[in-house]
């Protein structure tokens, strides 16, 4: 995320790309708010529906944009937030147990 710092991003094209993602995985917002963002669901639906031009961010703002674009660049992100999605009869944490064995 750092090499994201420097630069400005296109926000627009972000969020289309995120919400793109998120659905062909079937990933809801709700997981992606409180894995990737540590946000609530509520401020990333507005954060990807409307989103600011980059310079009218704060900084806090422009760090939540740095961070999708990181996770939608990053293949190995959006399939582990993917096995996290709850299947019936399996717990979340399974999934994350899982992943720490390999």
């Amino acid at each position: 995320m750092e090499r994201y710092a420097s630069q400005a991003l296109d926000t627009l094209a972000i969020s289309r790309g995120v919400r793109e993602l998120l659905s062909m995985h079937n990933i809801g917002q709700r997981l992606f708010a409180k894995f990737v963002l540590g946000l609530s669901q509520g401020t990333v639906s507005e954060l990807l529906s409307k989103p600011k031009p980059w310079d009218k961010l704060t900084e806090k703002g422009r760090d939540s944009y740095r961070k999708m674009h990181a996770w939608a660049c990053d293949e190995a992100a959006i399939l582990l937030l993917k096995s996290l999605i709850p299947r019936k009869g399996r717990k979340p944490l399974q999934n994350i147990f899982f992943f720490l064995l390999f």
